[in-house]
């Protein structure tokens, strides 16, 4: 891609595609919603034959290719919605630059940023020139590269759900995400001086700025010349650093270490937001309104016999996402749904009927958020099962034929203690 390719270049129809594709996506998750509402077993006491058995395990298979179809169609939509968005980022950054250039008698021809031979002071716009050559070149380099990333997340998602499995259609679909997250990386002027930086970040939009805030958060922070009150803005004023929150749970996403118990995913949010600054409260790990573990913590060792070390090592808060969420709800969280998710954020997913031992309303799940892409999908990590950057957009649009449909909680924990 060149610099001219880059300034006319069209993201709308891209995000006219992605529109095209979400309404099909849609389509998919209504159709299955419709097909577990009614369900196999209503079909089953009904017609109970070898005839009915024939026509579930048929109904089942056509259910779970409408699954996959629609995984398949969500990391497409994610995929094109990025691409839409680094592509104008980067048009921006390249026509600041331009105008930059213009403003100090500087000549832009082609990719080339040059001095024009009548120019009245030369030597004097030097730094001018190299500097706007390098947003240029950059803002360049960003486009392709992010063309480069989204092509191949939309060949990831490329497989026939004829021979594949939902697992596998979801595998891809991570992936497709992730390589949608490389591409806004890529829009980034890394390795640029940080006068160059600043003129970047002056330059975008505030909803672009916004954009970048909320899905690279770690990256943008790293970037001098990013002004400090941006930075500040990242990390939040809660009580813990939302930066390190994100940078902790996605480089431990897949780490095994930290992992004590059966089920780890509100330990994995509970040592995420400790290794953000957030304090402990309450004097013991007995304490009934604490938070907070002991020095026996990290031993990988339950006794036999009555009772239990994780009444002694944690807090009931640490360990059980449905006590952890009320804990933090309790002392002082903000509960900001999936619109105003923000990296740092909590998520708690709630049966909305009696499974188990789980009664309507009880969480049983949590992760932490990690970024949340242009298009407003919320992406998390987790433990139990272990995962990084993973679309709530894309797995929630499906109800569970034996769970019930998932109600979704974002919240935002403060140090109120």
């Amino acid at each position: 891609m060149n610099l001219e390719q880059l300034r006319h270049a069209d993201p709308g129809k891209w995000q006219a595609a992605a529109d095209d594709l979400l309404a099909a996506a849609k389509d998919c998750e209504e159709a299955v919603a419709e097909i577990h509402a009614n369900g196999t077993k209503r079909l089953e006491e009904s017609w109970p034959d070898y005839l009915g058995d024939i026509v579930r395990s048929r109904i089942t298979e056509v259910t779970g290719k409408l699954e996959e179809i629609g995984v398949l169609l969500r990391g497409a939509v994610t995929a094109l919605d990025t691409l839409e968005d680094a592509a104008r980022i980067a048009q921006s950054q390249a026509g600041a630059a331009i105008s930059a250039a213009v403003v100090v008698g500087l000549q832009v021809t082609g990719d080339l940023v040059s001095i024009p031979a009548d120019h009245h002071d030369p030597d004097s716009v030097v730094d001018d020139r190299d500097r706007c050559a390098a947003l240029i070149k950059d803002a360049v380099d960003a486009a392709t590269k992010a063309d480069e990333e989204v092509a191949g997340a939309l060949r990831k998602l490329a497989i026939s759900v004829d021979s594949s499995l939902l697992d596998e259609a979801r595998k891809q679909q991570a992936a497709a995400v992730e390589d949608a997250l490389d591409a806004i990386r890529e829009t980034l002027p890394k390795g640029q001086s940080p006068e160059a930086v600043k003129q970047w970040w002056n330059s975008l939009p505030v909803d672009r700025q916004q954009d970048l805030m909320l899905a690279v958060p770690v990256e943008l922070h790293d970037l001098d010349g990013v002004p400090d009150s941006v930075k500040k803005e990242l990390e939040g004023s809660n009580g813990y650093n939302a930066v390190k929150a994100v940078q902790f749970a996605r480089e431990h996403a897949n780490d095994t270490s930290i992992d004590i118990f059966d089920n780890n995913c509100a330990n994995f949010v509970s040592t995420t937001l400790a290794s953000a600054g957030l304090e402990y409260k309450g004097g013991s790990t007995l304490d009934s309104d604490g938070w907070g573990r002991s020095r026996a913590a990290g031993i990988n060792f339950d006794p036999p016999g009555p009772g239990s070390l994780q009444g002694l090592s944690h807090t009931d808060t640490w360990i059980n996402a449905e006590k952890q969420k009320k804990f933090f709800l309790d002392n002082g969280a903000q509960e900001v749904g999936t619109t105003g998710a923000k990296p740092g954020d909590l998520v708690y997913w709630e049966h909305t009927q009696n499974v188990g031992d789980y009664t309507a309303g009880q969480a049983h799940h949590t992760a932490v958020v990690t970024a949340v892409l242009p298009n407003g999908d919320v992406l998390y990590s987790q433990h139990t099962t272990n995962g990084k950057d993973l679309s709530l957009t894309d797995r929630v649009g499906f109800a569970n034929q034996d769970g019930g449909t998932q109600n979704v909680r974002i919240i935002r924990p403060k140090e109120t203690w």
